[in-house]
């Protein structure tokens, strides 16, 4: 199992060590106990937020190997002196609050909601408070993690494919239902008339006719086959006879094209530090991971639960 400590989002999908009605112990970290409720309030906190998502596609055991993973990291972070004051909290706590308000209405709404859940606003506190404590967490275990120009520029040369460029056509159109008042139109914009206010004026294509019908770059494939055909075989600042498609006939105004090319190194450079820096720090901390994994006693009563992969 992966883990993503880095957005608080992911602490909106987590419950904690939170206080439940049942008390049937399900799992042991160190001296800490993992309870039924626990698992109950993971769950609630699923459908909160994913009300769509079905929890019975999670099997519990998974959840009580979640909630040790989880404790044990947080108690890693409490011995290296990792607090959260209130302020820090704050702000995800208000982004929170609003993302639920936006979800199911008004303030009222979601007190309703949340009490239908068994579920408090110091819950989720609880929550972003120990996600902040792993984030810091990661930060202070992959604070020493560099990436070099050696490695961008190996990982470069040993993933070259990755940054081929397909030919690009930048192009606009004008959609419109009948095929008379398209060979029209294009007639009026052969003798001069403006195709972007024409665009404006009669395109039937929502996500084009405000920008004056421009679809921006393409590769080809992006388009419907006839529409492709017309816009690469049209020259740069030419228009295109009346095309037929099924979404109707179009006037397609050819820009600019852009030749197939690899992007260079230094065009990539700024994205792979980022990108590499990112991957090694995940590593880094994935294998300090494992490491308190072995100097830890991790109990799951439920594992026996578990469906055998094959």
């Amino acid at each position: 199992m992966k883990l993503k400590w880095t957005k608080v989002a992911a602490c909106l999908t987590v419950a904690f060590l939170l206080v439940g009605c049942s008390n049937t112990v399900v799992g042991r970290v160190g001296d800490k106990e993992i309870k039924q409720a626990d698992v109950d309030k993971r769950i609630a906190i699923f459908k909160l937020f994913s009300p769509e998502f079905d929890v019975s596609t999670i099997a519990r055991a998974d959840i009580v190997d979640q909630l040790l993973e989880e404790q044990m990291v947080v108690a890693a972070a409490d011995k290296k002196g990792i607090t959260v004051t209130d302020e820090e909290a704050q702000l995800p706590m208000d982004e929170i609050k609003k993302g639920l308000e936006n979800q199911f209405g008004d303030e009222k709404k979601t007190a309703s909601t949340l009490k239908k859940f068994n579920i408090t606003w110091d819950d989720l506190k609880e929550i972003v408070v120990n996600n902040i404590k792993i984030q810091q967490l990661y930060t202070q275990v992959t604070a020493d993690v560099k990436v070099t120009d050696e490695d961008v520029q190996k990982y470069y040369q040993d993933h070259v494919a990755e940054f081929a460029m397909p030919e690009q056509v930048k192009a606009s159109h004008i959609l419109v239902e009948e095929e008379k008042l398209a060979n029209e139109l294009r007639t009026r914009i052969e003798k001069g008339e403006d195709f972007a206010e024409l665009a404006k004026e009669h395109s039937a294509d929502p996500g084009s006719r405000e920008n004056g019908g421009e679809l921006g770059y393409f590769p080809a494939g992006r388009m419907v086959p006839e529409f492709d055909k017309a816009a690469f075989s049209t020259p740069v600042g030419q228009i295109s006879p009346v095309i037929k498609t099924e979404h109707g006939y179009h006037i397609i105004k050819v820009e600019d094209k852009k030749p197939a090319r690899t992007l260079t190194l230094e065009e990539v450079k700024p994205f792979l530090f980022m990108q590499l820096e990112n991957q090694k720090k995940d590593e880094k901390f994935l294998v300090y991971i494992e490491q308190l994994k072995t100097e830890t006693q991790l109990e799951n009563k439920l594992a026996k639960d578990k469906p055998t992969q094959n």
